[in-house]
């Protein structure tokens, strides 16, 4: 039990680090293309300024998955600490990626109405479907850790 565990601890870790890169990545490319594009300039701003909060969140993800290794490594942390960290993770992540949901709403109504708008659509929209997918892994690897916690220390 205590292997799979740790195997199961090492995949949440990693799925919570690629959802971070890919974050990363995602952000990166909508700040260097996104001011350049046709587009509705409170949109714009709007986006612009989510994805500079998408390369903040995955920052402060990578800080906290560095701190939470380090400690594991020293013995300073326990699984059901970790499965709950893992979890806050996964959580901000997904609020910063909601919030860029929201502004694809946005660039697809604007999109309809004028047709200008429909490259920064499409480049939002599948940044946020290449977020949304990391998130799902890493939930669903913190979710698997999280099971096989005995029940006694489920909180």
């Amino acid at each position: 039990m205590e292997r799979s565990s740790n195997t199961l601890l090492r995949a949440a870790i990693t799925a919570v680090r690629d959802c971070a890169d890919t974050m990363e990545t995602q952000a990166a490319s909508l700040l260097e293309a996104l001011p350049t594009l046709p587009m509705d300039e409170a949109l714009r701003a709007s986006a612009l300024d989510l994805s500079a909060g998408l390369r903040d969140a995955s920052s402060r993800v990578m800080f906290e998955l560095a701190l939470l290794q380090a400690e594991l490594g020293e013995g300073k942390a326990e699984a059901a600490s970790a499965v709950q960290r893992l979890a806050g993770m996964d959580a901000l992540m997904m609020g910063a990626v909601a919030a860029m949901a929201d502004v694809a709403d946005e660039l697809e109504k604007a999109a309809e109405r004028d047709e200008t708008n429909e490259r920064s659509f499409v480049l939002v929209i599948e940044a946020t479907a290449a977020m949304l997918q990391g998130i799902e892994k890493a939930k669903a690897a913190t979710q698997a850790l999280a099971t096989t916690r005995p029940v006694a220390d489920r909180t």
